[in-house]
């Protein structure tokens, strides 16, 4: 595999806010901050257009949680993707009150950049029912057509969760902590139920991800990317590499890992029955802030912690 850059793009952003996924429907990458957002297509990443919002930003500081810059129809493409194994709501479910008075709090811009830590709500697909996640609590409410009953809270275990994940067909999630540790939590009906230790990193957690229909999980921190197999209830250490983690994103479902370095660059794996196989590496000039992949994974883009670029590379 090799790593080509094709274009570096200069955007009017706020790189500590800066945000980045793919459209498939676009076939570009939207990003932005929570001002301003800008489509950059695959087939010419030189360029860059400003997208007219359905919310411009509101600068009294009153920003309802829905807070990306984007237009309605990109909003309803990223409401059906998953995020984590979560999906966000979509426009209409977003202005719901809960519990008969205010709609839902949160942040979704600074949920994409910093992690989820800010209440926000989000679905959890197998069930329906949606979550509120912080750092160091979970809420548990059920949607309506009128809009949301509170059933249930409870604290995280271990320190401050800092990464989480929803399994793709139970009625589970998992996350990580700033101690590396590692829990998952299920939730029973209407209230939450026990939660167990899946592995001590002692480093701190950055991403969590369910893959092969709940089959794997794979997780990443300050110096390792390890997988579990999960079956019958259980979590059983399968593979383990050393490695620095800020993000990753997987394609194929698991088949090949983007290892976003931060300082370090970019790393590529493979991934199979063997473990972890080193692909390609390149190594920008800056910090990396945030990755993504296009659908048909002959690109990846990235935008920076400190400099408000974004540089697409080709996948070959």
């Amino acid at each position: 595999m090799q790593i080509q850059l094709i274009a570096t793009t200069r955007l009017s952003l706020d790189p500590k806010l800066t945000w980045l996924w793919y459209s498939d429907a676009t076939k570009a990458f939207i990003v932005g901050d929570e001002k301003a957002s800008y489509a950059v297509p695959i087939d010419n990443p030189a360029t860059a257009t400003s997208l007219v919002p359905e919310r411009p930003f509101n600068n009294d500081g009153q920003s309802p949680p829905r807070n990306l810059p984007i237009p309605a129809a990109l909003y309803a493409e990223f409401a059906q993707m998953r995020w984590h194994g979560f999906r966000f709501l979509d426009a209409s479910a977003s202005e719901l009150p809960v519990e008969g008075g205010k709609p839902p709090s949160g942040d979704l811009v600074r949920t994409l950049v910093f992690g989820p830590d800010y209440g926000h709500f989000v679905l959890h697909p197998p069930t329906g029912l949606v979550l509120a996640l912080r750092g160091g609590s979970i809420q548990l409410l059920e949607p309506s057509d009128s809009g949301f009953i509170f059933l249930d809270k409870t604290k995280t275990r271990g320190r401050a969760a800092l990464a989480f994940a929803a399994h793709p067909t139970e009625p589970l999630i998992a996350y990580g902590d700033n101690f590396g540790d590692f829990h998952a939590h299920r939730f029973a009906g209407t209230q939450f139920a026990r939660a167990n230790k899946i592995a001590a990193k002692e480093r701190k957690a950055s991403r969590i991800e369910f893959l092969q229909n709940g089959g794997l999980l794979m997780i990443g921190g300050m110096g390792y990317l390890a997988t579990y197999r999960y079956a019958d209830g259980k979590f059983t250490p399968l593979h383990d590499t050393s490695t620095s983690v800020r993000d990753f994103v997987v394609t194929n479902d698991g088949e090949h890992v983007y290892v976003n370095q931060g300082m370090n660059g970019l790393t590529v794996y493979r991934y199979d029955a063997s473990g972890f196989t080193k692909l390609a590496a390149t190594k920008p000039g800056g910090a990396i802030q945030q990755i993504a992949v296009s659908m048909d994974r002959t690109r990846v883009a990235m935008t920076f912690q400190d400099d408000p670029t974004i540089s697409v590379y080709a996948i070959a």
